[in-house]
Protein backbone atom coordinates (compact mmCIF):
# COMPACT_ATOMS: atom_id res chain seq x y z
CA UNK A 1 0.00 0.00 0.00
CA UNK A 2 2.82 1.99 0.62
CA UNK A 3 3.96 2.25 -3.18
CA UNK A 4 0.52 2.43 -5.03
CA UNK A 5 0.40 6.38 -4.15
CA UNK A 6 4.33 7.13 -4.95
CA UNK A 7 3.53 4.91 -8.10
CA UNK A 8 0.53 7.10 -8.98
CA UNK A 9 2.43 9.74 -8.85
CA UNK A 10 4.91 8.82 -11.19
CA UNK A 11 2.24 7.32 -13.91
CA UNK A 12 0.52 10.86 -13.44
CA UNK A 13 3.89 12.59 -13.54
CA UNK A 14 4.82 10.55 -16.53
CA UNK A 15 1.43 11.55 -18.53
CA UNK A 16 1.81 15.41 -17.62
CA UNK A 17 -0.42 15.52 -14.80
CA UNK A 18 -0.24 16.43 -10.92
CA UNK A 19 -0.94 13.97 -8.18
CA UNK A 20 -4.22 13.75 -6.83
CA UNK A 21 -4.39 15.04 -3.44
CA UNK A 22 -3.81 12.99 -0.55
CA UNK A 23 -6.39 10.66 1.30
CA UNK A 24 -6.94 12.85 4.37
CA UNK A 25 -7.55 15.91 2.03
CA UNK A 26 -10.34 13.87 0.17
CA UNK A 27 -11.76 12.08 3.06
CA UNK A 28 -12.44 15.81 5.22
CA UNK A 29 -13.97 17.27 2.40
CA UNK A 30 -16.22 14.73 1.52
CA UNK A 31 -17.21 14.78 5.26
CA UNK A 32 -17.93 18.09 5.41
CA UNK A 33 -19.15 19.50 2.13
CA UNK A 34 -19.99 23.17 1.35
CA UNK A 35 -23.39 24.12 1.69
CA UNK A 36 -25.36 27.39 0.37
CA UNK A 37 -27.28 28.49 3.13
CA UNK A 38 -28.31 31.93 1.38
CA UNK A 39 -30.96 30.85 -1.41
CA UNK A 40 -31.83 33.82 -2.73
CA UNK A 41 -33.02 37.37 -2.16
CA UNK A 42 -36.67 38.58 -2.73
CA UNK A 43 -38.76 41.93 -3.08
CA UNK A 44 -41.58 42.84 -1.26
CA UNK A 45 -44.27 43.66 -4.06
CA UNK A 46 -47.72 43.24 -1.90
CA UNK A 47 -48.92 45.85 0.79
CA UNK A 48 -48.97 43.78 3.17
CA UNK A 49 -45.18 42.76 2.34
CA UNK A 50 -43.74 46.32 1.87
CA UNK A 51 -45.46 47.70 4.99
CA UNK A 52 -45.04 44.72 7.35
CA UNK A 53 -41.82 42.68 6.08
CA UNK A 54 -39.90 44.86 3.47
CA UNK A 55 -37.65 42.38 1.35
CA UNK A 56 -37.13 38.61 2.07
CA UNK A 57 -33.90 37.07 1.99
CA UNK A 58 -34.59 33.25 1.57
CA UNK A 59 -32.25 30.51 3.39
CA UNK A 60 -33.11 27.05 3.85
CA UNK A 61 -33.82 27.11 7.51
CA UNK A 62 -34.00 30.79 7.97
CA UNK A 63 -36.26 33.81 6.33
CA UNK A 64 -34.86 37.01 6.87
CA UNK A 65 -36.97 40.09 6.65
CA UNK A 66 -35.24 43.75 5.71
CA UNK A 67 -37.81 45.47 8.40
CA UNK A 68 -35.32 43.57 11.28
CA UNK A 69 -36.89 40.28 12.08
CA UNK A 70 -36.28 36.59 11.01
CA UNK A 71 -38.39 33.52 11.23
CA UNK A 72 -36.20 30.61 11.95
CA UNK A 73 -37.46 26.57 11.49
CA UNK A 74 -37.40 23.93 9.89
CA UNK A 75 -39.22 22.45 6.53
CA UNK A 76 -41.16 19.40 7.55
CA UNK A 77 -42.28 16.04 5.61
CA UNK A 78 -46.03 17.99 5.10
CA UNK A 79 -46.38 18.03 0.98
CA UNK A 80 -48.72 20.38 -0.45
CA UNK A 81 -50.09 20.89 -4.22
CA UNK A 82 -50.77 24.02 -5.04
CA UNK A 83 -54.83 23.45 -4.93
CA UNK A 84 -54.94 21.46 -1.68
CA UNK A 85 -57.05 23.03 1.20
CA UNK A 86 -54.78 25.03 3.39
CA UNK A 87 -56.53 23.82 6.84
CA UNK A 88 -60.25 21.98 6.51
CA UNK A 89 -62.39 23.88 3.98
CA UNK A 90 -59.57 26.96 4.32
CA UNK A 91 -59.32 27.83 0.59
CA UNK A 92 -56.27 27.17 -1.28
CA UNK A 93 -53.08 28.79 -1.63
CA UNK A 94 -53.42 30.24 -5.12
CA UNK A 95 -57.53 31.53 -3.81
CA UNK A 96 -55.62 32.95 -0.60
CA UNK A 97 -52.53 34.90 -2.37
CA UNK A 98 -54.04 35.44 -5.90
CA UNK A 99 -50.67 33.83 -7.16
CA UNK A 100 -51.82 31.79 -9.36
CA UNK A 101 -48.68 30.28 -11.19
CA UNK A 102 -47.55 28.49 -8.16
CA UNK A 103 -45.23 25.33 -8.75
CA UNK A 104 -44.55 23.66 -5.35
CA UNK A 105 -44.95 24.72 -1.50
CA UNK A 106 -42.46 24.07 1.05
CA UNK A 107 -44.20 24.19 4.72
CA UNK A 108 -41.88 25.09 7.66
CA UNK A 109 -42.42 24.89 11.75
CA UNK A 110 -41.52 28.10 13.08
CA UNK A 111 -39.15 27.17 16.28
CA UNK A 112 -38.39 30.93 16.45
CA UNK A 113 -39.33 34.90 15.75
CA UNK A 114 -36.52 36.43 16.60
CA UNK A 115 -36.49 40.62 16.46
CA UNK A 116 -33.91 42.63 16.36
CA UNK A 117 -33.34 44.88 19.09
CA UNK A 118 -34.01 48.47 17.26
CA UNK A 119 -37.39 47.05 15.06
CA UNK A 120 -40.53 46.88 16.09
CA UNK A 121 -42.52 43.27 16.66
CA UNK A 122 -44.11 42.51 13.09
CA UNK A 123 -47.26 40.58 14.88
CA UNK A 124 -47.65 38.60 12.17
CA UNK A 125 -50.84 37.09 13.66
CA UNK A 126 -51.99 39.88 15.08
CA UNK A 127 -51.36 40.08 19.24
CA UNK A 128 -51.27 37.90 21.34
CA UNK A 129 -51.10 34.73 18.32
CA UNK A 130 -48.14 32.68 18.38
CA UNK A 131 -46.88 31.86 14.77
CA UNK A 132 -46.68 27.83 13.97
CA UNK A 133 -46.07 27.55 10.55
CA UNK A 134 -44.79 29.22 7.65
CA UNK A 135 -45.40 27.85 3.93
CA UNK A 136 -43.26 28.93 1.13
CA UNK A 137 -44.70 29.07 -2.18
CA UNK A 138 -42.80 28.84 -5.31
CA UNK A 139 -44.16 30.62 -8.16
CA UNK A 140 -42.98 31.13 -11.84
CA UNK A 141 -42.73 35.09 -11.13
CA UNK A 142 -43.85 35.29 -7.29
CA UNK A 143 -42.93 33.66 -4.20
CA UNK A 144 -45.93 34.13 -1.72
CA UNK A 145 -45.58 33.51 2.05
CA UNK A 146 -48.53 32.76 4.00
CA UNK A 147 -48.13 32.79 7.87
CA UNK A 148 -50.51 30.06 9.99
CA UNK A 149 -50.97 29.95 14.29
CA UNK A 150 -52.36 26.75 15.41
CA UNK A 151 -50.82 23.15 16.92
CA UNK A 152 -52.20 21.77 13.46
CA UNK A 153 -49.33 21.94 10.37
CA UNK A 154 -51.66 23.57 7.18
CA UNK A 155 -53.35 20.94 4.93
CA UNK A 156 -56.43 19.85 4.39
CA UNK A 157 -57.00 17.67 7.57
CA UNK A 158 -55.87 20.44 9.46
CA UNK A 159 -58.55 21.08 12.21
CA UNK A 160 -56.13 23.86 13.91
CA UNK A 161 -54.58 26.01 12.03
CA UNK A 162 -55.35 29.69 11.29
CA UNK A 163 -54.15 31.62 8.25
CA UNK A 164 -52.82 35.04 9.63
CA UNK A 165 -51.39 37.11 6.86
CA UNK A 166 -49.95 36.23 3.19
CA UNK A 167 -47.21 38.15 1.66
CA UNK A 168 -46.12 38.29 -2.21
CA UNK A 169 -42.70 39.02 -2.93
CA UNK A 170 -40.73 38.90 -6.59
CA UNK A 171 -37.04 37.89 -7.25
CA UNK A 172 -34.95 40.74 -7.09
CA UNK A 173 -33.21 41.91 -10.07
CA UNK A 174 -29.47 41.04 -10.08
CA UNK A 175 -27.42 43.77 -8.88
Amino acid sequence: MRFVFPLTALALAACGQTTAPAPETAATSAEAPASTAFVAHYDAISNTAMSITGALDLAPDVLSFEKGFRIEGARTETMLMPDADLSAGGGTARDVTGNTNILNMEVRRVDLVRVAADARDPQLCGEGQTVSHVIVAHGTETLSLLVFSGADAPGPNAHNSQLCGTFNYALAAAQ
